[in-house]
């Protein structure tokens, strides 16, 4: 009887990368047609009223939508199923319009209609998963006082509602018997901290204020009896600070901020518009590092921005990447020392994927991911636009310097007493 042939052992698979999040939009808004593979971070760039916030709710809209719907309805809000009333409550009063006949989606290979999600599911999936980080995000803190999501009015954008309702919870309850906000030891790093001590607030402390009865965030500068009122901050400050406060609230002593009854039911998005706003190149090179510790801790971030500081960040990591280069190049456009946070985060920044994309004026969204200064699209050569006026200052001045070597020398009159 003959021997059976041996069997050979199954050719293991390989792993698979798990596909980019998609979404497809034609016809929302100002926007004519965008498709957007989301990466590890995704920059959003383009000129104002072009529809990168509205791509951005919509985007948090399908990620959350029962999420959503439970937070109107826990605050007393019930749209009964009409499309517009719950359009213009959620994305802001008169964008109901927004989408029309011609409208079309497609979220991750399936075609959706945003109508439809103007009333939740039977699922049993409840919990938050994207953090959103709103352009208006100053107005979470009018005077410094936080305010609650009931607080505000019907037609307000959701997302600045719900943010604004996670930083007054934190003011009131997680870090109000504390006092002091920042430089609080157990929230961030020291490789974290330092840069918005240095940067932001001067060596400063930011801290709770609760004079007349009201808790609010006070600025305490050295020297000075009294914290400084809200107003009396620099523009960037009040910019910053309610973003710092949403950081907070990501960066739990875990990885990521549980949002449900298990530790797998988390946030897993992070939507930032416009870090930069009110910031030197400094500053936003400190809000950066934020964003890179937010990678690291495993979320998915989206950055909407106006800033060549942010896509200088971007083309620089992903050179490094290309290059083969260690993480001391990371450390080194950050001036950060050679420690172990800083060495986590900087790591961290080379294994992720970045991807960005233009809103342009036309209505159309172009993916300029690679950032190539010698493109020959301008979107792409000029970074979005952003920094197309140092491009054309640069050659305008070269356009003088050459007119000015080109026209003949005059010879200077000398003066009688010089002929003397």
């Amino acid at each position: 009887m003959s021997a059976e042939p041996e069997k050979k052992a199954p050719t293991p698979k390989r792993a698979r990368k798990s596909k980019s999040p998609r979404l497809q939009v034609s016809h929302l808004g100002p926007i004519k047609s965008a498709d957007v593979a989301f990466k590890d971070l995704t920059i959003i760039v383009g000129p104002q009223a072009t529809g990168k916030s509205i791509f951005l709710q919509t985007l948090k809209l399908l990620v959350d939508r029962d999420q959503i719907h439970d937070t109107f309805k826990h605050h007393g809000l019930s749209f009964n199923d009409k499309v517009d009333a719950f359009m213009d409550g959620y994305f802001g009063r008169g964008l109901s319009s927004a989408w029309g006949a011609q409208s079309s989606m497609t979220w991750n290979g399936s075609a959706v209609a945003l109508p439809d999600y103007a009333k939740p599911t039977k699922s049993k999936t409840r919990h938050e998963r994207m953090f959103y980080i709103p352009a208006q995000r100053v107005m979470s803190l009018p005077g410094g006082a936080s305010r609650n999501f009931g607080q505000f009015e019907y037609g307000d954008p959701y997302t600045l509602r719900a943010f604004s309702d996670a930083v007054h919870d934190l003011i009131q309850n997680e870090f109000g018997a504390k006092g002091e906000l920042f430089p609080g030891p157990n929230r961030l790093n020291g490789t974290l901290r330092k840069p918005i001590q240095d940067h932001l607030f001067g060596g400063n402390r930011l801290e709770i204020d609760a004079k007349d009865f009201t808790k609010r965030v006070g600025l305490h500068v050295n020297g000075h009896k009294q914290p400084l009122g809200f107003l009396s901050w620099s523009a960037g400050q009040r910019e910053f600070t309610p973003m710092l406060m949403g950081v907070y609230w990501l960066c739990p002593t875990t990885n990521r901020r549980k949002t449900g009854k298990t530790a797998d039911e988390c946030i897993e998005w992070v939507v930032i518009e416009e870090p930069e706003m009110g910031l030197h190149p400094q500053g936003i090179a400190a809000v950066l590092l934020l964003v890179l510790e937010l990678m690291r801790r495993g979320y998915k971030v989206v950055l909407s921005t106006h800033s060549p500081v942010v896509l200088d960040m971007v083309w620089a990591l992903q050179e490094f990447k290309k290059l083969g280069s260690t993480e001391a190049s990371v450390r080194d456009i950050f001036e950060l020392p050679s420690v172990p946070d800083a060495k986590k985060i900087a790591q961290s920044a080379l294994t992720k994927d970045y991807g960005v994309y233009y809103f342009d004026r036309d209505g159309s969204v172009r993916d300029i991911s690679n950032l190539d200064p010698g493109a020959v699209e301008t979107a792409e050569s000029e970074w979005g636009g952003i920094s197309g006026f140092a491009t054309k200052t640069n050659n305008a001045i070269a356009d003088a310097v050459a007119a000015a070597e080109a026209r003949p020398k005059r010879r200077r009159k000398t003066t009688k007493q010089e002929t003397v």
